[in-house]
C-alpha cells in the first residue's frame, strides 16, 4: 500500500512545490515507485518543474470526467509518475464554473497508487485551504507543513496544525529559506513546544536554487550540493515513523 505524503503551506512562496519535486526525485532514485499529483488547480507548478510535454489529460480532466487519472500520469523519471493539475486556462474556467465531486479525489489517488504499484504518493497543494487541499490532507498518512523561518509565516502554521489535529494523519514541520547561522536546536524546541510538531528539516536559503528560475529541479541540477543532504534528512525523518507525531 502506498504511503501518501501531503506537502502544504499556509502562505505561498515557501517553496513547497519545489521541495516536493526534489523529494520525489530523490525517493525515485532510491528505487521506490513514486507518484506526484499536483492538486493546485489554481496555480499549477509540477508540470513546469518536471518539464512535462502537453499530455492527454490532467487532474482537472479527470475531475471533469474526460479521462481516468492513471491515464493522466506522465513518466517523469524511472519509477516516477506525475499527474499535472491542468492543461491551459480553459480547463480552469470550466471547472470553476461547473464544479466537481470532491469524492473523486481520494478515489483517484487510490486508483493511481494501485495502477502504478506506488510505494509513495506525494500530493502538492494550494497554499491556504480550499476543497482540493482539504481533500488531499484528508488522504494523508503524513502531512508536511512548510513554513519560512520567520514569525509571520510560522503564525499561520497553527491553522494547518489545528486542521491536522482533526485528521488521522501524522504531521511534521519543515522550515525553509532559513538564514545562515540559524539556531537549529532552538528551532526544534519551538516546533515541539509551541506547535507540538516535530521538525523534520531546516532548509537554508540557497542562491543556486534561485538561479535555476524553476527551469530545473535542484536535485537534478546540483546532485552534490549540501542542500541535498537536507532533503535526504527529511526523507529519513518521514521514514522513521516515531519521529513524526500523530495528530
Amino acid at each position: 500500500m502506498a504511503r501518501t505524503v501531503v506537502v502544504h503551506s499556509h502562505r505561498g512562496g515557501t517553496g513547497k512545490s519545489t521541495v516536493l519535486a526534489n523529494l520525489a526525485l530523490l525517493l525515485a532514485a532510491q528505487g521506490r515507485r513514486v507518484g506526484v499529483v499536483d492538486t493546485d488547480i489554481q496555480s499549477p507548478t509540477q508540470d513546469l518543474l518536471f518539464r512535462l510535454p502537453p499530455g492527454d489529460g490532467s487532474l482537472t480532466d479527470y475531475l471533469l470526467g474526460r479521462c481516468e487519472i492513471e491515464a493522466a500520469a506522465q513518466r517523469a523519471a524511472p519509477g516516477l509518475y506525475v499527474v499535472p493539475a491542468r492543461t491551459g486556462t480553459k480547463a480552469l474556467r470550466e471547472i470553476m464554473a461547473v464544479g466537481y465531486d470532491v469524492g473523486l479525489l481520494p478515489e483517484g489517488f487510490d486508483r493511481l497508487a494501485r495502477t502504478h504499484a506506488l510505494d509513495d504518493l506525494l500530493l502538492d497543494t494550494h497554499a491556504g485551504l480550499n476543497n482540493e487541499t482539504v481533500a488531499a490532507m484528508a488522504s494523508a498518512d503524513t502531512l508536511v507543513i512548510m513554513a519560512r523561518a520567520d514569525r509571520i509565516d510560522l503564525s499561520g502554521v497553527e491553522e494547518s496544525i489545528a486542521l491536522a489535529g482533526r485528521l488521522p494523519c501524522r504531521r511534521t514541520l519543515v522550515m525553509c529559506m532559513a538564514p545562515v547561522g540559524i539556531d537549529r536546536e532552538r528551532a526544534r524546541r519551538i516546533a515541539d513546544e509551541v506547535y507540538g510538531t516535530p521538525l523534520a528539516g531546516i532548509l537554508p536559503y540557497a542562491p543556486e536554487m534561485a538561479a535555476l528560475y524553476g527551469e530545473r529541479i535542484f536535485a537534478e541540477a546540483h546532485p552534490e550540493h549540501p542542500l541535498i543532504d537536507e532533503f535526504r534528512h527529511i526523507i529519513t525523518a518521514l521514514d522513521a515513523r516515531d519521529e513524526v507525531s500523530r495528530a
